[in-house]
């Protein structure tokens, strides 16, 4: 297989995760539980719950031995599709009673004794016009059969004649001389999946309408959802109101059962689905990994099986890479999975490790960079007393812009346990050596930090394909070449661009002078960021100096200073932007501004001079005043270039067809 189904499992024979013996003590306890009772198995989305229930229902229904509990399972979802919320809890619950008929043939006599009955029942919840609401001061219910409203008295009536109707239901089926069927189980899955307000609707229905003798009910559920469903009825959740949020629950759920989630045999989980994906891993690796996933993921089925079909994919792809260079990578499926991991659990810091992949030489100089107030950081990081994963630089790094995000927060210690543990697991790769403090001191450290930077670039490369990711500065940063530093949004730009910037030769950067940045060059600058981005373009600022603008991912616009090198203190304006179609990919004269070919080529000499952007591209200089008075037809190319993109007309230049550089050179558009 080269993917794994997100599919629970169904018998016991499936259980990778070794959660059978939990479906065994539940099964007892519901054997010899008093009724009614309702048990609430708890868990975020893709915990295991429909897993765990249905090792129940197999206990329940096993063959060869003698049945004495019938069950119903619904999926409320199915319930709740192309329907409003009025319907969605009639539906569920005539849904349990068909269910029940339909999944117990075998033990019942149904047309001698339920069909009438069931049909009887499913017609009344059909017709109710309305949910059941159950608040603090009684029943109320919303034209509760299909005949007419009637008043409060008569509606109660209704409820309790439909209950009586139920409960003799499941009396005809314990009754029954044909079967040993002692209660009945209602399975009920997938709540978490239909809306918040009506899934605690769906509650409050079976609280008072199933409330009945003989009945189990296990409801799939997230004490989270009841919380969002509640907020109409109580406002959002505060300390003062909590109690109010916890006597609902308690009230319907009786006994809560929280997925064991950090009891999962991860382990054994890893090798049989590895194993399926026809991935080979020495059980060393197999450890290592399962550190890895306690680090970022954690132990939920869902997102495991999200990050090996993650991992699939981009394994899939680095083997059909015919590019030698990159066999290394093939043979590193530690680091492969430790940066999938990050960018599956922290997109946040699988951005930082995109923008600037040496995260052994992250300094307060990058924290600046990233928005950190580092002076402020030393003060903090003395506070919280000394630890040995906040005492180099680039760890407070890591801890101080955690301290922004309040996900991030809670997991600062895993984030930096994880990137301290791939330290020192490449550091036994790469230089085959157990890790030791002391290695930071030796020149061997150096060695390590470098081999692990261009294994990380080039993981990144690969990882970057199954990145999401809406942050715009951010979208395809790694590439062939590399990892690009990429500042952290235009304030950060602006910063650095009138600080300058040193060497870096492991980043490929230059030393750069400050640029003279002040009044109408930075309001004009800052114009046009804003523009861009209520157009919904690409943003991006890069070490050279640039702002980057695309549209669905494909460039339109550079805008920048004049000069070149470290010649940037001119008080011009530069916009590099993408030729036109409408325009036979001609540049426009624009009286006031300078606009050149960024490919010059000479149709005498047949010669020509090829700048960075010059396939595609033309530009415009001119002073910010000037620039000011245009920029309802600077808007209107850069708007031409967009719709140049979506019409796929844009312009490729190559040795075969570059005679059109001569139409272009000798040709004129006036815009005006």
């Amino acid at each position: 297989m080269s993917s794994i189904t997100d599919k629970p499992i169904n018998s016991k024979v499936e259980d990778s995760l070794k959660i059978e013996k939990y479906a065994n003590s539940l099964s007892k306890f519901i054997k010899n539980s008093d009724t009614p009772i309702t048990i609430g198995l708890q868990g975020e989305w893709g915990t295991g719950k429909t897993s765990l229930m249905s090792l129940l229902l197999e206990d329940f229904n096993k063959s060869g031995k003698v049945r004495e509990i019938a069950t119903s399972w619904v999926n409320t979802w199915e319930y709740s599709l192309f329907k409003g919320a009025s319907e969605t809890t009639p539906a569920v619950l005539s849904g349990m009673l068909q269910k029940l008929r339909d999944e117990n043939e075998d033990i019942w006599t149904i047309r001698d004794q339920a069909t009438d009955k069931v049909k009887m029942a499913a017609k009344f919840l059909s017709g109710l016009a309305n949910q059941v609401i159950t608040n603090q001061t009684g029943i109320n219910i919303k034209d509760a059969a299909s005949g007419g409203s009637g008043n409060q008295v008569g509606k109660v009536a209704e409820i309790a004649e439909i209950k009586n109707l139920i409960k003799s239901i499941i009396s005809d089926l314990i009754d029954h001389s044909g079967n040993e069927i002692k209660k009945v189980v209602f399975f009920v899955d997938d709540l978490d999946r239909i809306p918040p307000s009506d899934a605690v609707e769906v509650l409050e229905s079976l609280k008072n309408i199933f409330d009945i003798p003989k009945c189990v009910f296990i409801l799939a559920i997230d004490y989270d959802v009841v919380v969002k469903g509640l907020e109409s009825k109580f406002g959002p959740k505060t300390k003062e109101n909590e109690r109010e949020f916890r006597s609902f629950f308690d009230k319907i759920i009786q006994v809560p059962f929280t997925m064991p989630t950090g009891a999962y045999d991860i382990n054994t989980f890893l090798k049989v689905k590895l194993a399926d994906l026809k991935v080979s891993v020495d059980e060393n690796d197999i450890s290592i990994i399962s550190k890895i996933i306690r680090f970022t993921i954690g132990s939920n089925p869902r997102s495991l099986k999200r990050y090996l079909n993650t991992f699939s994919l981009v394994n899939q792809i680095i083997e059909d890479d015919e590019d030698e260079e990159d066999n290394e990578i093939k043979d590193n499926i530690i680091l492969l999975f430790a940066v999938l991991g990050i960018q599956v659990s922290y997109p946040k810091i699988f951005r930082l490790i995109t923008q600037n992949t040496n995260y052994l030489d992250w300094d307060f100089k990058y924290g600046n960079k990233i928005g950190i107030d580092t002076i402020k950081l030393k003060d903090e990081i003395e506070n919280i007393g000394e630890s040995e994963l906040t005492d180099e630089v680039w760890e407070q790094i890591i801890w101080g812009y955690c301290q922004k995000d309040p996900f991030l927060k809670v997991k600062c210690f895993n984030i930096l346990e994880l990137f301290n543990f791939l330290r020192e697991t490449s550091c036994k790769r790469i230089l085959g050596i157990d890790w030791d403090e002391n290695l930071i001191k030796d020149n061997k450290y150096n060695l390590l930090k470098e081999k692990l930077f261009d294994q990380m670039s080039s993981v990144l490369e690969f990882a970057s394909i199954t990145n999401v990711d809406d942050d715009l500065e951010i979208k395809q940063a790694v590439n062939k070449s590399g990892s690009v530093t990429y500042f952290g949004g235009y304030n950060n730009w602006i910063q650095e661009m009138k600080t300058g910037q040193e060497e870096n030769k492991a980043l490929g950067i230059k030393k750069r002078k400050p640029v003279n940045i002040e009044g109408i060059v930075e309001e004009l600058l800052k114009y046009w960021n804003d523009y861009f981005e209520s157009q919904g373009y690409d943003l991006s600022f890069t070490p050279t100096g640039g702002c980057t603008v695309k549209y669905n991912g494909k460039k339109i616009t550079n805008i920048g200073f004049s000069g070149s090198g470290n010649n940037k203190n001119s008080k011009k304006i530069e916009f590099l932007i993408l030729r036109s179609h409408k325009r036979d990919y001609k540049r426009p004269i624009i009286e006031g501004l300078e606009s050149d070919n960024c490919r010059k080529y000479d149709p005498n000499g047949k010669k020509s001079h090829l700048l960075p952007w010059g396939k595609e591209f033309f530009k415009l200089i001119a002073e910010p005043n000037v620039l000011f008075s245009k920029t309802d037809e600077i808007k209107l190319l850069i708007n031409e270039s967009a719709e140049t993109i979506d019409e796929g007309k844009r312009l490729k230049v190559t040795l075969d067809n570059h005679h059109i550089l001569e139409d272009i050179y000798n040709g004129t558009f006036n815009l005006n």
